[in-house]
């Protein structure tokens, strides 16, 4: 008898929940045919009439039910991910979702779990890519519930950077990202509110001029009247920090969106004093920096590639192969292809702004109770100067092809200097960070490395020697096997630097 009163009363709620739902769904519609204002659903969302409802409703209209439910919807969608079984999975993460609203460590853990665990299980590259915006969008629906949680923001930030930048399949990710940020008209026919529509792209964030669509720049926040203009401030725009760095002429890079939503991060937490659930204040704060730097590094290798193709010559699969293929162009070479030449400049001046830009926000990290962290940061900041020097060379040694001819002289000027002071910087790197540690103490009799600062101090001749000293004690030590990885890079850049001295310099 309890047993048939028990089954009866779960019977009860069930229908009584199912119930709400439709009536709550229908409320909805009515409300909207009234008002003619069809409000769509956030990006990615695939709503029924149950996943409609507001999730601390659903939450209070559950009661006691909401535990075990939510623990038995854990455990299925595990399941299903051991057993490479993902028809529903979708459906139960997005009720977990809904069932636990007010734990950040879920929302978390499951856009990871949807970017990398699910992902990786995917055939092609096309559906590794569409669940990866799955992870993404689940955020932003989040997002939109709670808006302006540290947690969130940072989360949708490091899928960008470390998914759609930096994983294997990154030359992939980052075409498609860049490709999908222009404006491009829709290959998803489907209303956004029909639960079969599945993300297929990311919409559009720039215009036809390359300038970070309006929609996105919308403030929550104005900045009041007393706060200056130069301080920082947070206005809860989409893109906000984006905005500085228009126009987007060649899209805009995954780095590029992890920088607005790590920069996002960062400013919750310095003004609206949010703390991150699992990381450090010093982690949070310096992720801005490292974003920089590597879409920095991202638009640099961008315009090698763009180089190449508007001379004419294979683009390497290799970064550092990428250097020295177009070393040996001469300035004055007429391109098969202008328009790749064009983006190539672009690339290269924006590249070297990124990286003032990198420079400055590692400074700003720097700053108060995080100044014990520059021991880790000087070697990225000593790169960002030589890497200022490398790019503005590369860009202004594409523009003596057009230049006036009452300016091509001063350029030309400016092009030497600047690829010789490319090439001390690079050198001087890699003795202070990437000398090998046989050749410490026949070089520095003391086993004391000289600073940056004090290695540029020295002449060109004695920088060479360091140099190639070092290298050779290295592999007569190893017995003539010899490797580095980070040299062979930094050499990349002072074979090109001096390539290009030799086409001015004849």
């Amino acid at each position: 008898m309890k047993k048939q009163s028990r089954i009866a009363i779960v019977i009860t709620l069930v229908v009584s929940l199912l119930c709400a739902g439709l009536v709550r769904q229908l409320a909805e519609i009515k409300r909207e045919n009234a008002s003619n204002t069809g409000r769509g659903a956030t990006a990615g969302s695939r709503r029924t009439s149950l996943s409609s409802m507001n999730s601390f409703a659903l939450a209070l209209l559950l009661g006691g039910l909401r535990g075990p439910l939510v623990m038995v919807l854990w455990t299925q969608s595990e399941q299903q991910k051991q057993e490479k079984n993902l028809e529903g999975f979708d459906t139960r993460i997005e009720w977990i979702r809904l069932l636990q609203p007010e734990f950040d460590t879920v929302h978390i853990f499951q856009s990871w779990n949807k970017a990398y665990n699910i992902s990786v299980q995917m055939a092609s590259l096309a559906n590794k890519y569409t669940t990866i915006l799955d992870a993404i969008d689940y955020l932003h629906n989040v997002d939109a519930e709670r808006p302006d949680d540290i947690n969130i923001i940072y989360s949708i930030a490091q899928i960008y950077f470390d998914k759609l930048g930096n994983s294997s399949e990154k030359a992939y990710y980052r075409r498609r990202v860049r490709e999908e940020s222009m404006p491009h008209a829709s290959r998803q026919k489907l209303n956004r509110d029909d639960p079969s529509w599945r993300r297929l792209e990311i919409d559009s964030i720039v215009d036809a001029d390359g300038n970070v669509l309006a929609n996105l720049l919308s403030p929550t926040h104005p900045r009041p009247a007393n706060v200056p203009a130069s301080a920082d401030w947070y206005d809860g725009s989409e893109m906000q920090f984006l905005k500085p760095f228009e126009p987007y002429k060649t899209g805009v890079s995954p780095f590029a969106i992890a920088y607005n939503y790590y920069k996002r991060s960062q400013m919750l937490q310095v003004l609206g004093k949010q703390t991150h659930a699992q990381l450090s204040e010093s982690v949070i704060h310096s992720r801005p920096a490292l974003a920089l730097k590597n879409w920095s590094e991202e638009e640099w290798e961008f315009g090698r590639q763009k180089e190449l193709l508007g001379f004419g010559a294979p683009v390497p699969a290799e970064k550092n192969s990428l250097e020295v293929a177009a070393g040996s162009f001469a300035a004055e070479r007429v391109p098969n292809d202008p328009a790749s030449l064009d983006k190539a400049l672009f690339s290269y001046d924006r590249s070297a702004r990124l990286a003032k830009a990198a420079k400055d926000e590692y400074e700003y990290h720097l700053q108060g109770s995080y100044a014990n962290s520059h021991a880790q940061y000087i070697a990225h900041m000593d790169q960002l100067d030589a890497q200022v020097y490398h790019l503005q060379a590369d860009a202004d040694y594409l523009r003596l092809r057009t230049a006036p001819e009452n300016s091509l002289a001063d350029l030309k000027k400016s092009v030497i200097a600047n690829y010789q002071q490319a090439v001390r910087h690079w050198a001087a790197l890699v003795v202070r960070y990437y000398i090998e540690p046989e050749a410490i103490p026949v070089l520095f009799p003391d086993r004391v490395v000289p600073s940056t600062e004090e290695l540029l101090k020295m002449s060109d001749q004695k920088l060479a020697t360091l140099l190639q000293a070092s290298k050779q004690i290295a592999i007569q030590a190893r017995g003539g096997h010899y490797s580095n990885e980070d040299r062979e890079e930094y050499e990349a850049y002072i074979a090109r630097g001096a390539q290009r001295l030799q086409k001015l310099n004849p």
